[in-house]
């Protein structure tokens, strides 16, 4: 079993990627069965710990396509994860080898960038998908315009275009929605009405292609989803950093956060900024931070063999008839003449001017240190090489600072380096009004798609003038929760509000479902505001929050700096294996690499795991034009349109090979899996009677079955696994030599508390996913306010790599609370409700963190807290006390020196 911080999918790939894949595969398997509104539900809650109301986009209803977002910030890997997202629609929803992808973007300098990221062998993209797909062809629409049945037929084809290619009204304008004879040979056999007008809109209908929208944000409008609608997708999947909120709110099916992003090495975090009000002191001082990072760059160069070269991108001020301004031109003169940079160190690239052209910025042999722009540069430009911001703009749009703070944030070969200054960006500004520009680069961030409750810890300011301390902290926005009604979010309806009220919201109010969370900022004195807002709930519990809010935004309490941001650092150690110099996390002990093999597993289904449902097996004789005749799951509906597809009749040999690739793992030999699933199928045809026929038409719930008993079959084998490291005590340890360091940076979470009631003592300024009530929520406040020796404390999030945990028969253990005493002690305390106190799950939890307990020697506990009785807390506490106690009595009865003898 490895540890948490590895992927299973791909080494490509970094665990929220595949966490935020593994969320969408398990919407398409419940979207087969359940449609797409009680499969979103269920699995936002699962993710989210909250009841989000699914939207449908009205053009998708009749069909009940799917459409569902992955919120992913600025520099998070989206067009990387919608690659991959491929493989899992082949194999959740329509179970095929080859299919058909529409990849959407919003202008043509990202179209001919995401063409050139699959196209382009050695390419993260490409490569990944090679592997992922095997043979997949990459068009454009003109290329599509030729398609034929053997291309589709034999490969994964991914057409990419811009939505306006398809996005009109008068659809008889566009090549995409005319006759196309080239096409023809794909309509042969097709009953008339699916062949349509024999146009490619036609022949991406047919084929229910999978629809990628990529900065779905740009395309939010009832002709934008009346378009998607026309191509009948099997799934819509948007990625943006910034969700539709308003027109038509996107489903959002996991988000991930600054945090996320920072802890798994993907951006620079925090930005330092300064302002200053003379130009020369701005730019002076960014040129000395940029020479101090070359140095630490050599250093970091010497050390890991990694090459970099920080730059600086310089936002220059428009040219303006009769007023002096820092254009492009002026600002790459001062920099020859004020401060000696060579001229081939300095590129323009603005909208009339672009001196980069095609220069690779990373090379070695590049001399470039500074790039010029003025609102943004060139889409698709990326240079994660750039560490300085240098902003002339006396008033920047937070959508102009985005377009450039964006290309500073992304992390060189997304891998933390050693030298921390190398870990953060650096924004300078030439201005006399600090907090402004502040609040402008906070915009910005939250246009990159960051929520406006993480953004402050995101931004770090010091300014003499204005006091010592974070001029970030100083609370101009509060975070609240969302009232919740019959166990859902309730949404505010701002639907019928004056238009001028709502364009003041869009400014003031930020509402963010995912996180059952929306911020006030700005100006909420008006009494109009204040009431529209609590108009905008229906229920009565929203006025209250509402008030609340707003007499924080206007009565901000005092800002005490935490432990982390005090520079300290919270170590806990792990559960370590060791055999001679050996020295293992106990979740890689060799104890825990089950060996098992299929034949474990039973071949024998009976109908309690796989019924012979013969209605369902009828269906797949009927021909596509019945179809409306029928009462269709989606799933069904889906399988009935693949099938005009099949060139070849069902075979023992083609449902086998298709049960292989779907149940493959890297743990089982495929030729043991191969005769297992022969096996099975045999038992299926010989004893309870089912055709081949039958088999394939009902392969994906056959899938599951299959899959389940594999499953109990390899949960058996690590369990055993699993009591031999329990076994093994004597091998296993709990000390200072393999440790859990939680550190600035380090700690990732998904959405922040933001309840009224404050919680002291916590290590971090942030509290990862802790909801505003309920049990766990009483427990942090007894830790937080009223438990008695705490020093300080961090709620453990799960399934983050910087988090703490310990190794299961079948996973990873994260207790909710790591606690640090003033002695030293450390408590992992595990909250349970009534309905979760019980079972295996919870006896092997109890079992590895008392096993934990006794090897450290005593100076960590394990607390299993139950119904909000927290008497297993301070008796952990008094067991480490005890502990430490004794240890410092024996240590300083060891170290007394002898009593001197008398003069």
């Amino acid at each position: 079993m490895s540890l948490d911080h590895t992927c299973p999918e791909n080494a490509r790939l970094k665990v929220y990627q595949c966490q935020a894949l593994d969320a969408f595969e398990a919407f398409l398997r419940r979207y087969r069965d359940d449609g797409a509104v009680r499969a979103y539900e269920a699995c936002a809650r699962e993710h989210f710990g909250l009841g989000i109301p699914y939207r449908m986009p009205q053009p998708f209803a009749q069909g009940d396509i799917p459409c569902v977002c992955l919120r992913i910030p600025t520099g998070g890997g989206k067009t990387l994860m919608a690659g991959h997202a491929i493989r899992r629609v082949n194999d959740a929803l329509l179970g095929v080898e080859h299919s058909l992808t529409v990849w959407l973007v919003p202008t043509d300098a990202i179209r001919e960038q995401t063409l050139r990221a699959l196209k382009t062998t050695g390419n993260l993209l490409h490569d990944s998908l090679s592997e992922k797909l095997g043979l997949f062809n990459v068009l454009t629409l003109d290329e599509a315009l030729n398609l034929q049945p053997g291309t589709l037929d034999s490969a994964n084809v991914i057409v990419v275009a811009t939505m306006q290619s398809f996005k009109q009204e008068d659809t008889g304008r566009l090549a995409v929605y005319k006759q196309n004879g080239q096409l023809m040979a794909n309509f042969s056999g097709m009953p008339g009405a699916e062949a349509g007008g024999h146009s490619l809109v036609d022949l991406l209908r047919q084929r229910r292609p999978f629809v990628i929208v990529d900065e779905a944000h740009n395309q939010g409008t009832q002709l934008a989803f009346d378009t998607l609608a026309r191509l009948d997708p099997c799934a819509v999947l948007e990625l943006t950093a910034t969700p539709d909120r308003s027109y038509q709110p996107s489903n959002v099916l996991f988000s991930v956060s600054a945090a996320t992003l920072q802890a798994e090495d993907m951006i620079k975090l925090p930005v330092e900024l300064a302002a200053h009000g003379s130009w020369q002191v701005a730019l002076r001082e960014a040129i000395n931070c940029l020479e101090g990072l070359q140095t630490e760059a050599d250093v970091e160069q010497a050390v890991t063999g990694e090459y970099l070269r920080p730059i600086m991108l310089l936002q220059a001020e428009r040219r303006s008839e009769g007023q002096e301004t820092f254009t492009a031109e002026r600002v790459k003169q001062a920099l020859i003449d004020d401060f000696n940079v060579p001229g081939k160190s300095i590129a323009i690239s603005t909208g009339t001017l672009d001196e980069l052209g095609d220069t690779d910025v990373s090379a070695p042999d590049c001399p470039l240190r500074f790039i010029i722009t003025v609102d943004k540069l060139r889409e698709g430009w990326d240079c994660p090489f750039a560490y300085v911001l240098v902003s002339f703009r006396a008033s920047s749009t937070s959508t102009a600072l985005e377009q450039i703070l964006g290309r500073v944030l992304r992390m060189p070969r997304a891998q933390r380096k050693q030298r921390e200054a190398l870990n953060k960006a650096y924004a300078f500004a030439v201005s006399p009004r600090i907090v402004e520009v502040a609040e402008a680069l906070r915009d910005g961030l939250v246009h990159a798609g960051f929520e406006r409750q993480d953004v402050n810890d995101l931004i770090r300011a010091e300014h003499g003038e204005q006091g010592s301390g974070d001029l970030l902290r100083q609370r101009d926005c509060v975070t609240v929760p969302l009232p919740q009604v019959d166990d859902q979010v309730e949404l505010p309806d701002l639907s019928a509000l004056p238009e001028a009220t709502r364009k003041r919201f869009e400014k003031t109010l930020e509402v963010s479902p995912e996180t059952g969370s929306m911020t006030l900022r700005g100006d909420w004195s008006r009494p109009g505001d204040q009431k529209a807002l609590k108009d905008a709930f229906q229920s009565p519990q929203a006025v209250q929050i509402v008030e609340q809010a707003i007499a924080l935004l206007a009565a901000p309490e005092p800002y005490q700096p935490t432990p982390s941001e005090r520079g300290e650092r919270f170590a806990i150690p792990l559960l370590a294996w060791t055999q001679g110099d050996l020295l293992l996390e106990a979740g890689d002990a060799p104890l825990l690499e089950s060996a098992w093999n299929p034949k474990d597993a039973s071949v024998e289904l009976p109908d309690a795991a796989f019924p012979k449902d013969l209605e369902a097996v009828q269906r797949a004789r009927l021909a596509i034009t019945d179809a409306g005749k029928l009462s269709y799951d989606p799933g069904e509906k889906l399988d009935v349109q693949m099938h005009l597809f099949v060139r070849e009749p069902a075979s023992d040999e083609r449902l086998l090979w298709w049960l292989e690739q779907q149940l493959r793992d890297q743990n089982l030999d495929p030729e043991d899996l191969a005769a297992w699933l022969s096996g099975a199928l045999g038992y299926l045809k010989t004893q309870r009677g089912f055709t081949t026929d039958e088999l394939d038409y009902r392969k994906f719930r056959l899938r599951e079955a299959l899959a389940e008993r594999l499953k109990k079959a390899r949960r058996s084998a690590a369990q055993q696994g699993f009591f031999a490291l329990l076994g093994d005590e004597p091998q296993l340890s709990a000390d200072d030599r393999l440790q859990r360091v939680f550190s600035t940076g380090r700690y990732a979470w998904d959405s922040q508390y933001n309840g009224f009631i404050a919680l002291n003592r916590h290590f971090f300024p942030q509290i990862g996913n802790l909801k505003s009530s309920g049990e766990e929520f009483e427990c942090a406040q007894f830790i937080a306010n009223e438990m008695d020796g705490v020093r300080d404390w961090i709620r453990n999030v799960d399934r983050k790599p910087g988090s703490f945990s310990l190794p299961t028969s079948s996973d990873r253990f994260y207790p909710d609370f790591v606690i640090r005493l003033t002695n030293g002690g450390i408590i992992a305390a595990e909250y349970k409700g009534k309905h979760l106190a019980t079972g295996r799950d919870s006896d092997e939890k109890k079992r590895i963190g008392e096993l934990w307990e006794r090897r450290s020697g005593g100076r960590c506990a394990f607390a299993w807290v139950e119904l909000q009785d927290w008497t297993t807390l301070k008796e952990a506490a008094l067991r480490c006390n005890e502990a430490i106690l004794s240890m410092t009595t024996m240590s300083a009865s060891t170290a007394s020196p002898s009593k001197p003898a008398a003069a």
